[in-house]
């Protein structure tokens, strides 16, 4: 269906359902079972009980060759341990924790003695979002978790944050179109919203400011996303855009709190104290200008994310991003007669930094090969919730485009609607989460009446109404010959 007609049927119908009744159920809260000691699991672990091979958080093929020493002293809990991870061996320490969460919570991923961790294993865990677990320098530790079956006194909180709805119920009994059709049409009004915050964002700004502070915003991710926000607030891409290279990275990382004294003396390789050492001469320069008194820090989260997406990186791609704002220009001014991703993605994918290309943070040493200043992840997010509200607006042919878009990598939030509204069935889970348009109806609807119902999903009028959805067409044509009147 043509934008914006999809949508319109989707205001419709959701106008429809609140009426039924209140909004519906949070999910609820998991049950707070009580964890084994560490001190045991640690036992069981040293004794060989989980044994010897595993498979890792992400899929690595991983075998403990040697359990190393155990470490009753401070620093990891076993010491001298040898791993193969995929094939290649490693040398170094394990930790073990009862929770993923407890790495961070002990203060593990700043402490220089937890550096040589080549292995982290843990037997409670979120069980539908992630955390990684980083060292000091940033480097990315390979997770186990421990299986369900090998605990004697029960699982510790292995149930999920969602569970199935009642609306897999008539979902099941819809057609696959049927099914298409409304996440199309939620999907639609979804960009609509994005579109209208950017029109307001622009009124009050500019086009190109608004553009640049929802790709900050994009490269942010949810851990950062209102810091990166404040960022582009600070340092408008007008003013970035009439500098030299040098001086808008200094503005950027100035502004961001990234070039103060005590981030200098954690940088102990010599290229990375070089490099925050010419950015400062940039930045003391301009500071008093920018810098607001008293100085209010942009608070950033460190903790729990991919080390490839440490704030300093995420600034990094940002200043060579606006080195490449000129190639981007046509899409927002039309002057793309072609694929609209293409374009984008051949400007994104030409960014290029010496320093951040083999760095995680400025306080890590060098890694080895190349480091992606920005994935294939963050450029579809940022053409799927930036660049086409905007040009959708303009262009509404551009919509075909929109719709085949491919999937990103699923969130906790994504995962929670797939299970509310599909269950367990596998099948339609994959089915209606490959496209970019699906994923994006999916949390569009589990916005708007999952968080909003108060009843545990008993008294959601949300599944009855499903049985309506096909009925609603000819309401639907009446909506557009009454809007292209």
């Amino acid at each position: 269906m043509p934008f914006p007609y999809a949508a319109n049927r989707y205001r419709e119908f959701r106008s429809r359902v609140w009426e039924e009744a209140l909004p519906l159920a949070r999910e609820p809260k998991r049950p707070n079972f009580d964890r084994e000691p560490e001190m045991e699991l640690q036992a069981r672990w040293y004794g060989g009980e989980f044994g010897r091979e595993f498979v890792g958080v992400d899929g690595e093929r991983i075998e403990v060759v040697q359990f190393g020493h155990w470490n009753r002293g401070a620093g990891p809990d076993f010491t001298d341990a040898a791993v193969r991870i995929n094939g290649e061996l490693h040398g170094g320490a394990i930790e073990i924790d009862t929770n993923v969460k407890d790495w961070e919570g002990h203060g593990h991923g700043a402490n220089p003695e937890f550096e040589n961790v080549v292995l982290h294993v843990f037997a409670d865990g979120p069980a539908l979002s992630r955390f990684f677990t980083r060292t000091r320098e940033h480097r990315n530790v390979c997770q186990v978790q421990l299986p369900q079956y090998a605990w004697s006194q029960g699982p510790p909180d292995f149930l999920p944050e969602a569970y199935p709805g009642r609306c897999v119920a008539p979902l099941s009994l819809m057609t696959d179109d049927e099914v298409e059709s409304l996440l199309l049409s939620a999907s639609q009004f979804r960009l609509q919203e994005k579109a209208e915050r950017l029109r307001v964002m622009s009124r009050a700004t500019s086009t190109e400011q608004a553009l640049f502070q929802g790709i900050a915003e994009a490269l942010g991710f949810y851990q950062n996303r209102t810091a990166m926000a404040v960022l582009a607030q600070r340092c408008p891409v007008s003013e970035l855009g009439e500098m030299n290279p040098l001086e808008r990275e200094a503005r950027l990382f100035g502004a961001a709190g990234f070039l103060e004294q005590g981030i200098f003396d954690e940088a102990l390789e010599g290229q990375s104290r070089r490099y925050l050492r010419g950015l400062w001469e940039c930045w003391w320069k301009m500071r008093g200008g920018i810098e607001s008194r008293p100085p209010k820090k942009i608070s950033w989260k460190l903790s729990g994310s991919r080390p490839g997406n440490h704030p300093q990186r995420r600034v990094g791609a940002l200043a060579a991003l606006v080195s490449q704002w000129e190639a981007l220009r046509p899409v927002w001014e039309q002057n793309v007669n072609n694929s609209v991703e293409k374009v984008v993605n051949n400007s994104l994918n030409n960014l290029r930094h010496p320093f951040w290309e083999t760095r995680y943070t400025v306080k890590a040493n060098p890694v080895s090969g190349r480091l992606t200043l920005l994935g294939k992840e963050r450029q579809r997010d940022i053409l799927g919730n930036v660049i086409f509200p905007v040009l959708i607006g303009l262009e509404p042919e551009r919509w075909e485009e929109f719709t085949a878009l491919k999937k990103v990598n699923t969130n906790h939030k994504l995962r929670r609607a797939t299970l509310r509204l599909f269950g367990e069935d596998e099948e339609r889970q994959q089915l209606f989460t490959s496209y970019y348009h699906q994923q994006q109806g999916l949390l569009q609807i589990y916005r708007d009446f999952c968080l909003e119902d108060l009843s545990e999903c008993d008294h959601c009028p949300f599944p009855e109404q499903l049985a309506q959805w096909g009925q609603s067409k000819g309401r639907e044509n009446s909506i557009r010959v009454s809007e292209a009147a």
